[in-house]
């Protein structure tokens, strides 16, 4: 690498060995018109007219004999012919104007449309002329046609055609009221100046290790700015310039996270949670045996807490796979160390049941905890903040109010964060300002596809849980159309009193509106089931716009077994644990995610009874649709069905705007080049912490 030129900082931009002139005005031919529209379509200066790159690509035929050219069917021909007819149109018609070539013996037609009133434009045609034509042909006809093609008059006698060749030629998004011509000139100027000046951030010898060409030679491959007539090498050459950019994009990024990891552990003084005795008595109390995958990861967290250095981990594991067991179980070591340990919530609902389940396993081990959240009172409040700022609460478990400015920790070590998407990484910053280089881990249950946590959560180690602990039954789950519905909900209804089970339907609206109205809405539809089939049963219904206190007090009767059925929209997707629901009907199903769809279903199986979830959807399903509802049933595996999710949805809808900016990709594709960010994170890691990647 030129140590002259500077690092982006995250973001994909060009940098240059020395200062440029780059604005669009510099460039001849580009008047302050033009580069305002041009800075309307987000080219800004010049440096963007050379990452503006062709949308595809296409072979053009030039001067090759007639039937080599009709037998190739070539989309895009150059050739020179002579007239053998005019056709001009019918005074006060729409007809096209038509001339007529005889290309050695082949006859191809020429259209222009809305030409025919210009006397200027039809005297060019006279039959003998000869004319050099450029543009698309249409064989499907009994005689070929070229809508509007480029020509030039040459003359009616016999003109001598060049040598023939093929050419490849890059085609670029169209904008309106900038002329392709124009555009083109001014971007070949631009290449031409700025990229002997062009500066290459990846080091020289990962280039090589990858087989990557530099910077300014892989965009003047994929500018075509040099003649190639063949077509296989040039498509070999193409593919590695487009690695080339990829990479950079992702090298950039990853540059960048890799410096927040350094940062955030350079001059570190986190606290050594080395005592051990109080997480082992918590194993030795637990109810069941920890899975190999949960061992595994703890032993890992364990020596982080054990350094100096902030732990930063992501701790990721399908639904049920025992998460927060492995995270009760570094608050344990934290705790036991002498450190405060607050865990973070998305949600009410999940915050207190995780302080439910945190009561009882810690049950005789005396350590205090306390909860905090929107839902408590001033004074209540007022009392767990002063518990907090004197250390008589060793563990807090709240939602966003854990980071209000009125919070003070007297030793804060160690700071969990469930359903890390759920938060933004400023919201996860302000808590470990509480502390003193605090240790973070984060949990999901959003099984996130590799390359996305690495893109989007770059400055954290990744564990994965895969290991479902033993005794869960497999969820049955099954696709049917709105014409079944009363047949399910007879079903539904005859296990909740043969057995006892709990229910939850699950609609992804909470009233109707004109923009949904194929959808079903939970408040209609509850009441229509607790009035209908379900009138003996004891129905309840829970959404977002209830306040905090109904909404705990109707998932806290659900749980208790007051309620068989649970109508709710997506707020019991996060965490929410009833061992003895067991049945789940989604209405609706199309209009949500994969992954959002397998985390609505891993609501049901949480007990050792056999569990079922059923998808009922509208009817007329566009196929891809439907696609997607029955790669769902196929399998439980959430990481499959997020890998799905990515490359069907993009990395925006399946993590949501909060998480995704970074994410998003100019060049780069999440799912198509995984390894490639794979291979970028590697060198990135290793250029800054100076050893391979964790």
């Amino acid at each position: 690498m030129d140590e002259r030129v500077e690092v982006a900082a995250g973001k994909f931009e060009l940098v240059f060995v020395k200062p440029q002139l780059l604005g669009l005005e510099n460039l001849p031919g580009i008047g302050a018109k033009t580069a305002s529209k041009l800075r309307e379509r987000g080219i800004l200066d010049q440096s963007d007219l050379l990452l503006f790159v062709p949308r595809k690509y296409r072979r053009c035929a030039h001067f090759l004999p007639a039937d080599d050219m009709f037998a190739r069917r070539m989309s895009y021909v150059e050739f020179i012919a002579p007239i053998s007819q005019v056709k001009h149109p019918t005074p006060g018609t729409r007809q096209p104007v038509e001339v007529y070539l005889n290309y050695e013996g082949r006859h191809i037609k020429l259209l222009w449309f809305n030409m025919g009133k210009s006397k200027t434009f039809k005297n060019q045609f006279r039959q003998g002329e000869w004319l050099h034509v450029k543009g698309s042909v249409d064989y499907s006809r009994s005689v070929a046609v070229m809508q509007h093609p480029d020509f030039e008059t040459l003359g009616p006698g016999k003109q001598r055609a060049p040598d023939e060749y093929i050419s490849i030629d890059p085609i670029y998004t169209s904008m309106d009221g900038i002329k392709d011509a124009s555009l083109r000139k001014a971007q070949l100027l631009a290449l031409e100046r700025l990229l002997p000046e062009l500066g290459d951030i990846v080091p020289g010898g990962v280039l090589a290790k990858h087989e990557l060409p530099g910077i300014g030679q892989a965009l003047r491959i994929i500018h075509v700015m040099d003649e190639h007539h063949d077509v296989e090498y040039f498509q070999a050459q193409l593919g590695r310039a487009k690695r080339r950019i990829i990479y950079e994009e992702f090298y950039t990024l990853q540059l960048k996270l890799a410096r927040d990891y350094a940062a955030q552990r350079d001059a570190a003084r986190s606290p050594r949670c080395e005592d051990r005795a109080l997480g082992r008595e918590l194993v030795k109390q637990l109810p069941f045996e920890l899975t190999g995958d949960q061992k595994k990861v703890m032993a890992t967290i364990a020596e982080d807490l054990a350094q100096p250095m902030p732990m930063r981990r992501l701790l990721q594991g399908d639904v049920g796979s025992g998460k927060t067991v492995v995270a009760l179980l570094a608050a344990a070591i934290a705790i036991g160390s002498g450190q405060q340990v607050a865990m973070m919530a998305p949600t009410d609902i999940l915050a207190r049941q995780h302080l439910r389940r945190a009561q009882t396993f810690f049950e005789g081990l005396g350590i205090s905890m306390g909860f905090l959240g929107g839902s408590l009172g001033v004074r209540e409040k007022r009392e767990i903040l002063r518990q907090l700022a004197e250390h008589e609460v060793s563990l807090v478990v709240g939602t966003h109010a854990l980071f209000s400015q009125d919070i003070t920790f007297a030793q804060l070590g160690l700071v969990l964060v469930d359903e890390q998407h759920k938060f933004g990484v400023e919201q996860r910053e302000l808590l470990l300002a509480k502390g003193q280089d605090p240790h973070l881990l984060s949990m999901t249950a959003t099984p996130i596809p590799r390359s996305l946590a690495h893109a989007v959560f770059g400055d954290l180690d990744l564990s994965v849980i895969h290991e479902k602990p033993p005794g869960r039954q497999p969820i049955r789950t099954v696709l049917r159309d709105r014409s079944r519905a009363p047949k399910v909900y007879k079903y539904v209804r005859e296990r909740i009193k043969e057995s006892g089970e709990q229910a939850y339907f699950v609609y992804p609206m909470v009233v109707a509106s004109e923009a949904g109205l194929d959808r079903k809405n939970v408040v209609d539809e509850a009441k229509a089931l607790d009035e209908g089939i379900f009138e003996d049963l004891r129905v309840g219904v829970l959404h977002g716009r209830l306040s905090t206190d109904e909404k705990d007090r109707i998932m806290t009767s659900f749980s208790d077994g007051e309620l068989d059925v649970l109508c709710a929209t997506t707020v019991i997707e996060v965490g929410v644990d009833v061992a003895n629901a067991t049945l789940m009907v989604i209405e609706s199903p199309e209009v949500f995610g994969l992954s959002q769809l397998h985390q609505l279903r891993g609501r049901v199986g949480r007990g050792e009874a056999s569990s079922m979830c059923v998808l009922l959807a509208n009817e007329n399903l566009s196929p891809e649709a439907q696609e997607r509802l029955i790669s769902f049933t196929d399998t439980d595996d959430g990481f499959k069905l997020a890998e799905v999710d990515l490359k069907i949805r993009g990395p925006g809808l399946f993590l949501g705007v909060r998480q995704a900016g970074e994410a998003e990709f100019r060049f780069g594709d999440l799912h198509r080049d995984a390894e490639l960010l794979e291979r970028a994170r590697e060198d990135a890691r290793a250029r800054v912490l100076g050893k391979d990647a964790p």
